[in-house]
């Protein structure tokens, strides 16, 4: 086997050629012309540099800039790189919403007395007290009420890794809210009227960043990020440079074709020099390096009038509506972003570079732009690894309408896991989301594998159909055992088609979501259908007691009639536990529930993402998993389980399977222990009832064949799962079986997974399938061409079965 550490060594290779300096101006408008050239060999380094460098300034992937966009909102889970940056999106959420906001709580580390938690809620949040009413004689004004008991509030807590995460959110408010014409500043207390200096401290570049905003619109001039360098050790920012929107000029057009009316465009940049530079010093703080203060044109008004709310030394800057007067940069028809704390007439467009912008609706969400990138990219992967597959379709516009990819690493992972397969669909629900469609299966770790991905636009039979027969040809030709897909007419159509003889299965999960949705009325004013209803699913030992306890379900709620229900008993083979008991899944139990990539697919990716940065999102984060079975891979290797029990049994398997697999199977040994066996039918092939103790309403029927060593067990667990299950174990002890039996050993859970996969093969294959295409094109073109390749054809596939018998015979001799 490949050394496991090889991902790792990959990675940090990968990571030492990123460029350490990035620059962001309205001058790069695309990936093209942020210094990438996308026929470069040298592509994944530049994606690296685009993606990792760039996206990670404030968030993990996601842009502040990004954060605070016009259709930016905050979500449970959402990452940020410190606390200033969750308050500052948080903020400009606000302003944009139209409610005001203050610090309410905060958590401190019992460590190091460093904040480790903060809550931010809208400024109604809470109620006044009431005074007790003194009348000395004098007449009292009546005060505004500002507070009305409003719940709204999101809560960050810094997580192990550093990264701020929300753990709480709460968006409704108990109040109108309306907002305001701009957020100007967020600005500590000590920064509202100071102004900047060579030599002036802060405690991060967000500090800093947030304070220079503040002065320019106290000023009233607008600020970009002009230039950012990192730490060639740690990749951390180790300066930044802030600069007048008007800073350098905008490029000159040369007209060339002067019988077109050209509308006059006010210039954007007006070579002003003001800027603003600070660098990171040895002792942690940040120091002003670089200073210029004077503008070489006219500034803005500043606001005539603003808004505070103070809270624990913080100041929220709102301006009134209609308070400024600005510089008209931007005209009603134009589309706008929402910049840095407020900015919306010149966001750099480096904070774009790695987006699109919003597409047209139409039948494909793809661009002609985001196609040729896609399929670029593509080609270039393929001419440096000939392994990589993919398959593209275009519209009559030459837009992208559907494509899928696989590498090498999938090829291998399908090879050995390829079992039992999921084809994850549930990203296609959002219509926000990118229609994205991905493989996956399950490791000999139980972590998760992926087996290709998709980008879909339509979900007919046809597209299906497209679908799975690219992602089999890319899989070398070798079926799956099961496939389990989503509730879907179509893809079910589709894999009848294409895989007639895999067994296919709807996720029980996403067929009891569509009953939540089609029986709202009945889960809501019927309290215990619900629960009887899963118990009816999950707790029925024989077809027969399933459809009993399905019928009486029926009739206790009077929902014979009912359609939905009609449909799904109808299609119970496909969904239902009791019957896909014989289909082999790869699942071991409830509880190990393999990683996704939901979470972070619904973090980072949506209609406005470029199909370039995809694509090498999704490389990087498989890049994680395949790391993350490396080391599992190193750590099976060298070292060993501890055993709860002394059985040889158990001291066998040690060897044999994975970690995670061992404490599986020792898990069912150990229960096995607390169960009673009966035997109930005696003979070469003899019959046990296997109870628990304190349970014997539970019984599993377990039978051995002493012939051929054969058993199997009502429950079924090594049929779907592939892991003998704890009453054949017993069972295994009471007939004195002390050595698990080889058939019982599946390959894919054991430490040798891997082992014996030849990447030829698959190059072989796809070689073949491409000549047998362009063959059967040739030979279809008319019928005297016909008749000459059917013959040559019949002629050649004798040969090659003679030569694949012979090579056999050889080998057997």
């Amino acid at each position: 086997r490949g050394s496991p550490a090889a991902p790792l060594a990959s990675a940090v290779q990968s990571l030492s050629c990123r460029s350490m300096e990035t620059t962001s101006s309205e001058d790069e408008e695309s990936l093209k012309d942020n210094n990438v050239d996308l026929n470069d060999d040298n592509i994944e380094h530049h994606m690296a540099f685009d993606v990792s460098n760039q996206l990670a300034d404030a968030g993990n992937l996601f842009s502040s800039h990004q954060q605070n966009s016009e259709n930016s909102e905050p979500f449970v889970g959402m990452e940020f790189e410190s606390e200033e940056s969750a308050k500052l999106f948080y903020m400009a959420y606000a302003s944009r919403v139209g409610f005001s906001v203050r610090i309410s709580k905060s958590r401190r580390s019992r460590n190091d007395e460093s904040i480790i938690m903060r809550r931010f809620v809208c400024s109604k949040e809470g109620f006044h007290l009431r005074k007790g009413k003194f009348d000395d004689g004098k007449k009292k004004r009546k005060r505004a009420t500002i507070r009305e008991g409003c719940n709204a509030m999101i809560e960050v807590i810094q997580k192990y890794y550093g990264r701020w995460v929300v753990t709480k959110l709460v968006k409704e408010h108990n109040h109108v809210v309306a907002a305001p014409s701009r957020v100007l500043y967020v600005a500590p207390e000590a920064y509202g009227n100071a102004d900047p200096y060579l030599g002036m401290e802060f405690p991060s570049h967000e500090a800093a960043q947030t304070f220079y905003y503040a002065y320019a619109s106290r000023v009233g001039f607008d600020v970009r990020i002009r230039l950012s360098r990192r730490s060639t050790r740690d990749e951390t920012f180790v300066m930044r440079r802030f600069v007048c929107t008007k800073e350098g000029f905008t490029p000159h057009e040369d007209s060339y074709d002067e019988s077109k009316k050209k509308r006059n465009r006010t210039p954007t940049r007006e070579g002003c020099k003001a800027m603003f530079e600070v660098i990171k010093k040895d002792y942690g703080k940040w120091i002003v390096s670089k200073l210029i203060l004077e503008h070489t044109h006219d500034l803005a008004v500043a606001p005539s009038k603003v808004h505070y709310i103070q809270s624990d030394s913080e100041v929220v800057v709102l301006a009134k509506s209609g308070a400024l007067n600005r510089e008209k940069s931007v005209t009603p028809n134009t589309k706008t972003h929402l910049g840095k704390f407020g900015d919306l007439s010149n966001i750099p467009s480096s904070d774009n570079d790695f987006m699109t912008e919003a597409r047209d609706i139409s039948p494909t969400v793809f661009g002609l732009e985001d196609t040729q990138s896609l399929l670029e990219y593509f080609k270039r992967t393929q001419a440096e690894n000939p392994t990589f597959y993919y398959a593209f379709q275009v519209d009559k516009n030459n837009c992208l309408s559907h494509a899928f990819w696989a590498d090498a690493k999938a090829k291998m992972a399908y090879y050995c896991f390829g079992d039992a397969v999921t084809v994850d669909t549930s990203f296609k629900e959002n219509k926000n989301m990118v229609p994205f469609v991905m493989f996956t299966g399950v490791n000999h770790h139980l972590q998760s594998v992926n087996f290709g991905f998709a980008l879909l636009t339509d979900e007919s039979e046809a597209s299906f159909v497209w679908l799975l027969e690219n992602w089999i040809i890319a899989m070398c030709g070798r079926h799956p055992v099961s496939l389990s897909t989503d509730y879907h007419e179509a893809i079910g159509s589709a894999i009848s088609r294409v895989f007639p003889e895999t067994r296919h299965r709807f996720c029980k999960r996403h067929v009891l979501n569509k009953c939540n949705e089609r029986l709202s009325d009945v889960y809501v004013t019927r309290n215990t259908f619900k629960q009887e209803f899963e118990k009816c699913l999950d707790k029925s030992e024989t077809t027969d007691i399933f459809e009993s306890n399905w019928m009486v379900i029926l009739e206790k709620y009077d929902l014979g009639d009912n359609s939905w229900l009609k449909f799904l008993f109808s299609i119970r083979q496909k969904w239902v536990p009791v019957y896909l008991k014989d289909a082999f899944t790869a699942e071991i139990s409830a509880s190990q529930k393999p990683e996704s990539l939901i979470s972070f697919f619904e973090k980072y990716f949506n209609t406005k993402t470029s199909l370039l940065v995809l694509a090498s999102l999704l490389e990087q984060a498989m890049t994680g998993w395949y790391e993350r079975e490396a080391l599992e891979d190193l750590a099976t290797s060298y070292t060993r389980p501890i055993l709860r029990t002394p059985s040889n049994m158990l001291k066998q398997v040690a060897d044999i399977y994975t970690r995670t697999i061992f404490d599986v199977f020792q898990e069912e040994f150990v229960e096995s222990l607390g169960y009673f066996v009966e035997k109930i039918e005696d003979g070469l092939v003899s019959k046990y009832s296997v109870t628990k103790d304190e349970d014997v309403s539970t019984t599993f029927i377990v039978t051995y064949d002493f012939s051929n060593k054969r058993t199997n067990c009502s429950c079924c667990k090594f049929e779907t799962a592939g892991i003998l299950c704890r009453h054949i174990l017993r069972v295994f002890l009471t007939v004195d079986v002390r050595a698990l039996p080889d058939c019982y050993i599946l390959k894919r859970w054991t430490k040798d997974a891997k082992n014996g996969f030849v990447l030829d093969e698959c190059v072989r294959y796809n070689e073949l399938y491409r000549d047998a295409v362009k063959y059967a094109k040739e030979g279809s073109t008319s019928e005297d061409v016909y008749t000459v390749a059917k013959s040559a054809l019949q002629i050649g596939f004798a040969q090659v079965l003679a030569a694949k018998k012979s090579i056999v015979s050889q080998c057997t001799m």
